[in-house]
Parts: C-alpha cells; structure tokens; sequence
C-alpha cells in the first residue's frame, strides 16, 4: 500500500491524481481509500491545499495624451455698438477687442454710415480705438483686423451713434416712443438767476414754444440751522436761523417772469434736513424740524410768491434726493453729516399734509415727486417697490439723463411702481438744454405729457 500511496503522492500509479490537479472530488477518494485500506490517520491526512495563485496586480492603463489644439488667432470679446454726444460728460468713447495668438497686430478700419469700402484709420495698431464725436458722423461704422504668427481674423462692426443737441425734445420723443401731445420746458432756480447771469425767460419760452413751461424751485431745506452760506441771486454773505429752510431766492422774480412769458408753471421743494434725517444727539442740523413744517411752509410761499391761484393746477413737487454733507463745529467738535433723501414714510408725510392744506383752502393739490430713476426703482425690506404707496397718491417727475448729450435718449426711464399708474407724467432728460441767448448755461430740460396739468 505503501507503493500505492507513493504512486498517489507523486501524482501517478493507479489514482493517477496529481496534487496540483486535486479539488474536493479528490480529497473524497482519499478518505475511502484510506476507510479501505485501514491505513493510520496520519498516513490518511488529506493532502493540503493547492497554493493559492498569486494575486495579480491590476496594471493601469496609460491614459492616451491628446495633444494640444493647434495655436490660432482668434477674438474672444468682440467689439459692441457705442453712443456719443457732441457736447455733455461722454463725448467719446473706446471700441476694444480682447484677442488671443502670437505676436498680435491691429489694423482698424472704418466706413460710412451708409456703407462702402472700408478705409484704414491711420496709426490705429492697438487692441482698442477711441472714437470721438468731433471726428466721425453718427452711423459710422468700425471694424479691426487682426493678425497674428497663426493667422488673421476680423472682428464684428460697430456702429458709432452721435447724439446732438436737440431743439424739438418734445417731437423726438412723440417719434421715438409714439406719444402725442408732448410739451418742453425747464426747470430753473436761483442757480440760473446770479448777478451776473440772470436767465432770459423770454429766450426760454422762443425754446419752448407757446405749450412751454417752467418748473421753479420755491424753497429748499438742505442746508442746516444756524449756517452760513453765500446768497447765490446777492453773492453776499446769508446764514440760517432756528430752521433749516430757505425760500429760494429767485422764485418771487421767477414766478412773476415766466407768467409774463406765457410760461406754464411747476413748483418744487428741495427736501431737507428734518429730525428723522439728522443723525445727532442734539438736532445740531434739523433743529426738530419736521416735513410736516416743510409742507406747510411750502404752501405759504406757493399761494404768495408763486403767482398760484384758485384755479391753477401746476404740478406741485417734492423733490426727492441726496443732499451735500454739510460740517458744523460745536463747542470745538466736528460734525460731519450727508443729507440722504427722504425715505417714502417722510415724503407720504410732507404730501399728504401739503395736500390737506391746499384743498382746505380752496385750491387744486396736482401732486408730484420728483427723483432719479434709481430712486424710484428702490425695494422694500419684502423685496416690493418702496415707493408703492406713494405712487398712488403722487405723480411722477423722473431724471433719466442717459449720456447727457442734451438729446432725448433712445429708452425711456424705468419708474418702478408708477408703471401700474401710467408712467412719467415729467421727464428730465438733460441737465445742459442747448437754449439760445437763454444768458445761462446747465438749464435742464424737460419734457411733459398732454395731461400734466390736469389734477387726477
């Protein structure tokens, strides 16, 4: 038996089993064989497992390397229409492309405004061209060539739009936006009525035309009690009292010469420094002051400067914005205060008693605000138009002066909540009206609706 194992360990002889070959069937056989034969349990110890293969290794596979793309020459931020003036703050402007590639160069050219061959701008070789009013008619149109190691490309055109000044604001805008029934005016105050410069309302009203108007300021709180300051329509020396409130200097002369020229008229008011505003302990800027004492005061000098009467139905305004910051020293500390502008509860505050006011005594309330186009755009702390509530109460008299180039701009001013109520009623579309022989200069210029003058 001994040989019979032999052959069965060495993996031959009448098994004919090999170790390496041996699973479970193969340990079975050796356990009857041995039951048979009676061989001792060490001589019947199953043979032992075969050797486990080694564990292989997963060999990762090289991911392929792509090879970069090609260099070009390319524009990757092209060129974009542009809008000029000839006169105001923005008189030109600069095209830029931003380009990639080798060893750039610029060629830019440009062509008329009704087409034809382009022409090279000579010594235009950079990445951006500045094109000025003064050089190019409205509708010109450029482009810029680039070239680089890996080759060229041509940027999109763009087309340069001149705006001039405009002397018929109304008929632009009755054709830009298909209104009817506009009307030009401006608004002027003691800024236009210096010693030396006093506005001819007789050259506005020829601007105007016989629909004109002109917008007064009737008074303004913006500068703090007990303040000195310079009387614009004197230039001699003037100081504020125990409220923060001035009548402006030229309303009386102003009211009385734009009736004389047959000239609609406007009133606004400047808000001001009142308690709610000043931010120190001691009312160092308001002095208390209130917009209710604003309002009242407003209608006073209405009805007895503003040449107002029982049957007038001029737009009456407050006028919302950011005032200058204003620096006091008391008893040898520095304040340092901004005037900001009042918020919707203030003005709701002033309105609503200058309107009590007005019809208590018989006369017509034709109430307006008048503010940027920011302003009238600004949320609440639930994310609603702000000045929601006073749009129902108030018309609108908007700022939007775009590039003030003195021409109405080609869109006209968001209004916020006063969309639901119509729109603008008022629109200053440029502080530099371009009035001839008018013997002052920054006039702004307004346009109005048919229904301006008519109280709702």
């Amino acid at each position: 038996m001994a040989h019979v194992l032999g052959a069965y360990d060495e993996g031959g002889g009448a098994l004919g089993i090999s170790r390496a070959r041996m699973g479970a069937t193969s340990r079975i056989r050796v356990i009857l064989l041995c039951a048979i034969t009676a061989l001792s349990t060490a001589a019947c110890t199953a043979p032992p497992a075969p050797p486990s293969a080694p564990a292989q290794t997963a060999t990762s596979v090289p991911t392929p390397t792509v090879p970069p793309p090609p260099p070009v020459t390319a524009i990757v931020n092209d060129l974009t229409d542009v809008t000029v003036g000839t006169i105001g703050v923005r008189t030109r402007a600069t095209l830029s492309v931003g380009a990639i590639g080798t060893k750039l160069t610029y060629v830019w050219q440009h062509r008329p405004p009704k087409g034809g061959a382009w022409k090279t701008i000579a010594g235009a070789k950079s990445a951006s061209y500045t094109a000025r009013a003064s050089a190019w008619a409205s509708g010109t149109q450029f482009r810029v060539l680039v070239t680089g190691k890996e080759g060229k490309v041509t940027s999109a055109t763009a087309t340069l739009t001149v705006q001039k000044p405009s002397q018929t604001p109304a008929k632009d805008a009755e054709k830009l936006f298909g209104l009817q029934g506009l009307r030009q005016g401006v608004d002027i105050s003691a800024y236009q009525y210096t010693p030396t410069k006093k506005v001819d309302l007789k050259a506005i009203r020829k601007w105007t035309g016989k629909q004109g108007f002109a917008i007064l300021r009737n008074g303004s709180g913006d500068r703090p009690i007990d303040y000195a300051y310079t009387n614009p329509c004197t230039n001699k020396p003037a100081k504020t009292k125990t409220s923060p409130v001035v009548r402006d200097c030229a309303y009386a002369d102003l009211a009385a010469g734009a009736a004389k020229n047959g000239l609609s008229l406007g009133h606004y008011w400047f808000n001001g420094w009142i308690s709610s505003v000043d931010t120190t302990t001691d009312q160092l800027f308001a002095g208390g002051y209130t917009p209710t004492a604003s309002a009242k005061l407003f209608v006073k000098w209405l009805t007895t400067y503003g040449h107002y009467t029982k049957a007038s139905t001029d737009p009456l305004v407050l006028d919302v914005e950011d005032g200058t910051t204003r620096t006091k020293t008391v008893d040898g500390t520095k304040y340092r205060v901004k005037l900001r502008h009042w918020t919707p509860g203030e003005a709701l505050e002033f309105l609503t008693v200058a309107g009590d006011e007005l019809t208590r005594g018989g006369y017509h309330a034709n109430l307006y605000v008048y503010m940027p186009a920011k302003t009238a755009l600004e949320l609440d702390e639930y994310g609603s138009f702000a000045w929601a509530e006073i749009a129902g109460i108030a018309r609108l008299w908007v700022a939007a002066w775009g590039i003030d180039s003195a021409g109405v701009p080609e869109v006209q001013p968001q209004v916020g909540p006063w969309a639901a109520f119509g729109g603008w009623s008022i629109w200053q579309y440029t502080s530099r009206a371009p009035i001839a022989n008018a013997n002052a200069t920054l006039i702004d210029g307004n346009i109005a609706k048919a229904d301006a003058w008519t109280p709702r």
